[in-house]
C-alpha cells in the first residue's frame, strides 16, 4: 500500500478534462435558460424553456433580451442561479476531489466497516488504547 501511494502513475488523457469541460457548459447553459425561466414565473408568465436542440443557440438571444417587466430583471435571476449553480459545481468539485483525489486516505476504514470487523464491544474495550485522548482511564493517562 505504502508502494502505491509513492509510485502509482495515472496516464493524463484527455476524456477526463473533456467530460468536466463538458459538464461544466452545460451546466452553465441550463443557468441561463432557469434564471429566465424563473424570470418569468416571477413577473407572472409561463414557464418558458427552449428546445433541447436550442438550449446553447438560444442563449446570446435569452441574454440580450429586454426585461417583460419593469419589476423583474431576468439578468438578476440569471446571475442569481448561476452563482448558485456554481457553488453547487464547486462543493462537487472539492468533494470528488476530498474521496478520490491523489491525496485521500488510503486504507484506511469507515467507522461502519470498523465495528462490523471489531463489534461495538470490543471498541468499547479498547477505547482507551485506540483513542487516550478521549478515553483516559485517568487524568494522568491522558496527559501521556
Amino acid at each position: 500500500m505504502q508502494r502505491a501511494r509513492r509510485h502509482n502513475p495515472y496516464p493524463l488523457t484527455w476524456e477526463i478534462p473533456l467530460g468536466i469541460a463538458c459538464a461544466v457548459l452545460l451546466t452553465l447553459a441550463v443557468g441561463v435558460h432557469l434564471g429566465d425561466a424563473l424570470a418569468h414565473l416571477a413577473a407572472g408568465q409561463p414557464w418558458a424553456w427552449p428546445q433541447p436542440r436550442d438550449v446553447f443557440g438560444s442563449i446570446p438571444a435569452v441574454l440580450a433580451a429586454e426585461p417583460a417587466s419593469a419589476a423583474v430583471d431576468p439578468r438578476v435571476w440569471i446571475v442569481t442561479v448561476e452563482l448558485l449553480l456554481t457553488g453547487s459545481l464547486g462543493w462537487a468539485a472539492y468533494s470528488t476531489w476530498q474521496r478520490w483525489g491523489p491525496s485521500r486516505l488510503k486504507g484506511m476504514a469507515t467507522s461502519e466497516q470498523a465495528e462490523q470487523v471489531l463489534g461495538v464491544r470490543r471498541l468499547r474495550k479498547v477505547a482507551a488504547i485506540v483513542r487516550p485522548d478521549l478515553h483516559a482511564r485517568s487524568p494522568r493517562e491522558a496527559r501521556r
